[in-house]
């Protein structure tokens, strides 16, 4: 592919990823240089003439508007699965080097220079990224991109005489996977949020399979997130700056026991009576399978935003993330999920 194709790319996939906003800002990094505009008509021009421009003429290197990219896709908005690794030996070596040489043996270096790698293949799943993290950088990314055509209800009905018609459309769907070295013990495996269960499974598999040339399914246990919500019900009271929670789902020697508020922002701890049920469920040695929590945001560190989460979704470790958030900010809700697990054991 050409450098002008990775380009068109990069731009096309900018445009539908990225606010305008966020390209106006990678523009004012270069303000002053005389190939650089930020006020456009459109976003299309915006993208397309300003950001082009001044990538044509070097006064945005092309890495920037990937960074962009990964920004909006990589993190948040997914079904995480946390695994531990059965033993601190594994955990030592799964450095990004060791990863990297399984993937694509002794020629590794020279396929990681390719990416990022953007261009999709219809009904295929290829290797898009692999990259190391300057802040932890025992931590590395690997990110699949995927294409599938589905076929999508657009809500439209008709009746023809004694049948009901509905319409359909077969539509692209760009799949965005990722395994993540969360160092020194964490993997993650990330897939986008989907309507189907069969898709986020099948995404699951996908990604376990494409790692198997470095490491397999076998090697790790699912991160048990049982005792960190347990003290996250246990100790709301000093970290009421840090975190609510508003739906909780546990199981009590053959009894399930659901708590939930009634408005979608509402507050289970704003009731003593729902507080004091909650706790004595889980002070009973009852298992809280699941909590919908709402990690609140820092005006002067992480979370910028806030983050909703649901723990314990549907299988062991797994993790909803409702909303796109910043690497650091979700980094920051996989912290305290480690440091409230360490206080429990």
């Amino acid at each position: 592919m050409s450098k002008t194709d990775e380009l068109d790319d990069a731009l096309t996939l900018a445009e539908g990823l990225c606010t305008s906003e966020q390209i106006k800002d990678l523009l004012r990094k270069r303000k002053g240089n005389e190939n650089v505009r930020i006020t456009a008509e459109s976003k299309e021009d915006l993208i397309h003439r300003n950001l082009r421009d001044a990538v044509a003429a070097r006064a945005i290197d092309v890495g920037e508007v990937y960074d962009l990219i990964r920004l909006a896709e990589e993190t948040g908005n997914q079904h995480i699965f946390y695994y531990r690794p059965k033993t601190k030996r594994l955990a030592e070596a799964l450095t990004y080097e060791f990863v990297a040489r399984q993937l694509w043996g002794s020629a590794w270096e020279k396929k990681v220079a390719e990416f990022p790698s953007i261009r999709l293949k219809p009904n295929d799943y290829r290797y898009a990224d692999f990259r190391q993290f300057s802040k932890k950088p025992k931590d590395w990314i690997l990110k699949i991109y995927g294409q599938n055509v589905v076929t999508r209800f657009t809500g439209k009905t008709e009746q023809r005489g004694q049948s009901l018609w509905r319409e359909y459309v077969d539509e692209p769907l760009r799949i965005v996977l990722s395994a993540r070295w969360n160092s020194p013990d964490l993997l993650e495996i990330r897939v986008q949020r989907n309507e189907s269960r069969r898709r986020i499974e099948e995404w699951l598999n996908r990604v376990w399979a494409m790692l198997s040339p470095a490491l397999v399914l076998g090697q790790f246990d699912p991160w048990n997130l049982q005792p960190s919500m347990a003290r996250i019900i246990l100790e709301h009271e000093k970290h009421a700056t840090l975190y609510t929670f508003r739906d909780a789902s546990i199981d009590d020697m053959g009894v399930h026991a659901s708590f939930q508020a009634f408005e979608d922002d509402g507050d289970l701890f704003a009731s003593q009576r729902s507080i004091d049920a909650i706790k004595s469920y889980v002070r009973a040695d009852g298992d809280c399978k699941a909590l919908a929590v709402t990690w609140l945001a820092n005006p002067n560190a992480a979370p910028q935003k806030e983050i909703r989460t649901l723990l314990g979704a549907r299988a062991a470790g797994e993790t909803i993330v409702s909303g796109h958030c910043l690497p650091g900010d979700l980094d920051y809700v996989t912290d305290q999920l480690r440091s409230l697990s360490k206080a429990a054991s």
